[in-house]
Formats: C-alpha cells, structure tokens, sequence
C-alpha cells in the first residue's frame, strides 16, 4: 500500500512532469537549513523518474564559496553563511542560464568538492530536452530564477532538533552544533524567511514537521496565484466543494476533446461518504476528436488544487490539458 509520503511527493512529481516547456525544467528545494530538503529531493527525482520523464539531482553542496570566503566574516557569522556560503553567480550561469530559455543545455554538475575545499573543473553534462532538474540548497530564492520552488516548511525546533542531530560529529559535538544552528545557521535562516518571504513566492509548499506525514499545503504558483481545473465529476458538487475549499467555486462550462469518461470504484471511505457514491468518472486519453467529455472550468487557489490533489484518490493523476474553449487547465486523467 502506498504511504502518505509517498502519495504527496506522487502529487508533486505529477505536477511537474505535467509540464513541457520545450527544455529542462529547473525546479528548487528550499527552506531553512535542516528542513529535510535532500531527502526529499532525491526522493522527488526517483518520483519523477519512476513516471517516466529524464530527472537529476544537484546539490547546492557542489556550489560553495571556497573556505576562506564562507568563512572570512567569522566561522559562526550568521550574515557570513547568509551572504558568503554559495556562489549563486556561478550557479546562474553554469547550470540555470544553460537550462533555461535559449541555452544550450550543458550544465555542471559541481564547482567544488566541500571536504576538501578543493576547485573542480569537470566537463558539462549535456541534458535531455525534456529533463526534470531537481537541486537542493539554502536561499535559494534569493538571487536564482527558477521554474519550480518547492518550499519545505519545517519549524525551526523541529529542523533544531534533527540539525543538530545530524551534525553532532561533523560540528565537533552536540554544543558545538547547537550553537552553530542557532548562531549561524538558523539565524541565517530567519533572516531568509524575513527578507524574501521563500514560501508566498514558492509554487509547491509541503509541511515537513512529521517527515511520514507530509501536508501538501500549495501547488501550482505562489500564494496569490488562481489556476484552471477543469472537473467533469464530483468537483463540480457544492457540497464536495464546501468540504474540501471551504466554498462553492466560479466556474464555466467547456468541455476536454480526445477523451472518454468511463467509470471507476472509490474504496476510500473519505471520498465516499463526501461525495455520496463509490462510483465516479474517470477520463482516458484516445486521440479521436469524435471523443470530448464535458465538464466545468474552475477557478481555484493553489492552495484549493493541493486540497483537490489529495481528495483525487490514486486511480487519478493531475494533467495539463487543452480544452475546447482554448483555455488550459488542469484534469485528474486515468492513472
């Protein structure tokens, strides 16, 4: 049976191999440090992977500021792990500039090796045309221009907790650490959260407080963002729309060509009792224009299409489509 965890990084990895923009997508991992952002990188580059779609992973590690510079405000400088840690100009050019709009796609995968402080300089990687890049780092909203921000909201006593954990031996001890996250590293992390506001401006924000349970609190833009979904089911009923978003939504008739609706058993006893059947429709992909499935566009919240990610059982998964009207949306589609 698939985990919770499990199932929302799913929701997140759909969202992003939904989308084609005719290069590779850059996607960051960011939060505070210790939030839990490498585990789950690596965890949504298998997703995506496992779906299908070309997917690496990079480490803000490989893009470090030699020693003498993360450290020449003082080894326990909060503003020196803020401002001095990374070398985003390098990053920039040597892999997002690359990647993006007009570039040529060879990209390095490292500028460093941080145990030995150490200079490398190893050939680009070329990378496939549709390549989902997943990179994990710190601050990374503060001068990086990217495609997808998942953001990994942790509380600072929890990220305390497991930081210093982590780094007991690598820090010279359990006080040492804890003065390193609280000196520098989560005060650097405070500052972050203060100046640039990292989770209104992320598309993706997932609470990570309890790592086998995550909460997918926003997807699909930042906090004012308003996205199309396009529902030919139970989404259109006022009373499923009241549970789930708290309200009846603005919508307009359009229908989804190259599709027909079939049938599905819910066994989930959530979604049955809200919806008031076991037996909903589900859309599969045919090609023929003869096919169409009409439904209603919806105008949500990127925090009412994460509510809709997890009342969609896993029969579904999230598409970017094109509808009859012209518009695009999104439409949970057969899995």
């Amino acid at each position: 049976m698939i985990t919770p965890r499990a199932r929302v990084l799913g929701r997140i990895a759909d969202h992003l191999t939904a989308q084609l923009p005719g290069r590779p997508l850059r996607v960051a991992v960011d939060g505070i440090t210790a939030a839990g952002k490498t585990t789950l990188a690596r965890e949504l580059t298998a997703a995506v992977a496992a779906r299908g779609r070309a997917a690496a992973h990079l480490s803000m590690d490989g893009f470090h500021n030699p020693r003498a510079v993360r450290h020449r405000q003082g080894r326990d400088s909060a503003d020196g792990y803020y401002t001095d840690a990374y070398d985003f100009a390098s990053f920039q050019l040597l892999v997002l500039d690359p990647l993006g709009p007009g570039g040529d796609r060879k990209y390095r995968e490292r500028i460093i090796d941080l145990p030995s402080d150490t200079p490398i300089d190893e050939p680009p990687v070329e990378a496939p045309e549709d390549l989902v890049l997943v990179v994990d780092g710190s601050f990374l909203q503060r001068e990086l221009v990217w495609d997808e921000v998942v953001f990994v909201d942790t509380p600072f006593e929890v990220a305390h907790e497991r930081g210093t954990r982590r780094d007991t031996e690598l820090l010279g001890g359990l006080d040492q650490a804890r003065r390193a996250f609280e000196q520098r590293y989560h005060a650097a992390s405070r500052r972050y959260l203060d100046e640039v506001g990292p989770a209104e401006s992320a598309t993706v924000v997932l609470g990570n407080e309890d790592v086998a349970n995550p909460v997918l609190r926003r997807i699909g833009g930042p906090a004012d963002a308003v996205v199309n979904l396009f529902s030919y089911g139970t989404l259109q009923t006022p009373s499923v729309q009241i549970e789930h978003f708290g309200r009846t939504l603005v919508g307009k008739e359009d229908v989804l060509p190259g599709y027909r609706q079939d049938w599905v058993t819910i066994t989930d006893p959530a979604v049955v009792e809200v919806s008031g059947t076991d037996r909903h429709p589900i859309v599969r992909h045919t090609g023929d224009p003869a096919d169409a499935t009409s439904g209603t566009m919806l105008e949500v919240t990127a925090a009412e299409l994460a509510a809709a990610d997890i009342y969609e059982v896993d029969d579904y998964r999230r598409a970017l489509v094109r509808l009859g009207s012209g518009a695009d949306a999104w439409v949970y589609l057969a899995n």
